[in-house]
């Protein structure tokens, strides 16, 4: 069964090192924010400290070794690792698709940091994903000390973290939610545009219940999994052609034309095909799609800026 439990936010958590990056951007995007990240611990009110460290370099002599060749996207690259090329996917985090809002800035910005460059490999449980890919976390030494390039992609807003059970996902959605707090990168409030040209802030429109886990095996029961989007602010909020999804890269939902919420209203999203009122959206997907061991609820509006950003982990 796949882990889960609620929690409304993680804590905020600092702790790379600095690096300026500069990446150019189209006309409604703002210029990829520079800025450094200190290595001090904070907390959110009523959030556990969280506490990690990057990964340690190994001796100069057990150093595993990569040269980028290239960067396919924010979260892979082809490097060569003992004279064979290899694709490896940095581990722990999902960057937006090169087809969606901020990929293409996501994929810009990695290689900005790393192409051409040699890199630490430091392997941390699962050797490859389902394409064969290696998974890895990433170290690009520098004067000034190593940087942590899968922390750092999720600190400036270019990834999600994952919660599948790795090392750092604790530091990671830490990190994501002091860049979705302070608008960076992909979080930035109309950083893909602004269909209405005059909005000044997004939706008041709230995740308030989720039943990620109900009885028994998850995918026999997805009509009792389900998601609900609450309307907390004073004007009617359309969610026709918005798109609901979780930190993977393959559950994606869209809201159906028509899907509108008064101040006060609800709608509730049920994975299956069954279940609910009347009036709840089916995603009728093939499987569960809120993991039991933390996930997080991203609503992006049709231009793809995220506007609910909720994330739970398994421990609370």
């Amino acid at each position: 069964m796949r882990r889960h439990a609620v929690h409304r936010g993680v804590g905020l958590l600092v702790l790379l090192l600095a690096l300026a990056l500069v990446a150019g951007g189209c006309n409604t995007r703002p210029t990829p924010e520079v800025f450094d990240v200190a290595s001090t611990t904070t907390t959110a009110v009523g959030v556990a400290r969280v506490t990690s460290v990057p990964p340690t370099l190994p001796p100069p002599e057990e150093r595993v070794m990569g040269s980028v060749i290239s960067v396919t996207d924010g979260d892979t690259v082809k490097m060569r690792i003992d004279g064979a090329p290899h694709d490896v996917r940095l581990l722990g985090i999902n960057a937006p698709e090169m087809s969606e809002c901020w990929g293409p800035d996501a994929t810009a910005l990695l290689a900005n940091a790393i192409a051409g460059k040699d890199v630490v490999l430091v392997s941390g449980g699962e050797d490859t994903d389902a394409f064969g890919r290696l998974l890895r976390y990433l170290l690009l030494e520098t004067a000034e000390g190593p940087i942590f390039i899968n922390s750092m992609m999720v600190a400036q807003g270019n990834a999600i973290g994952l919660q599948n059970g790795h090392a750092y996902e604790r530091t990671f959605k830490a990190l994501e939610a002091t860049a979705f707090q302070s608008g960076r990168g992909m979080w930035g409030t109309f950083v893909c545009g602004d269909a209405e040209g005059t909005s000044a802030d997004r939706p008041v429109i709230r995740v308030s219940e989720i039943q990620f886990d109900p009885p028994g095996p998850d995918d026999d029961n997805l009509e009792n999994e389900w998601v609900t989007i609450t309307n907390e602010g004073y004007g009617r909020v359309s969610l026709s052609g918005w798109v609901l999804r979780d930190e993977s890269s393959r559950n994606r939902l869209t809201f159906p034309s028509g899907t509108v919420l008064a101040p006060g209203d609800t709608v509730t999203v049920i994975t299956g095909c069954a279940g609910g009122t009347v009036s709840a959206i089916h995603w009728c997907n093939d499987g569960a799609v809120w993991s039991n061991g933390g996930d997080t609820v991203i609503v992006s509006d049709t231009l793809g800026n995220a506007v609910i950003w909720y994330t739970y982990t398994g421990e609370n």
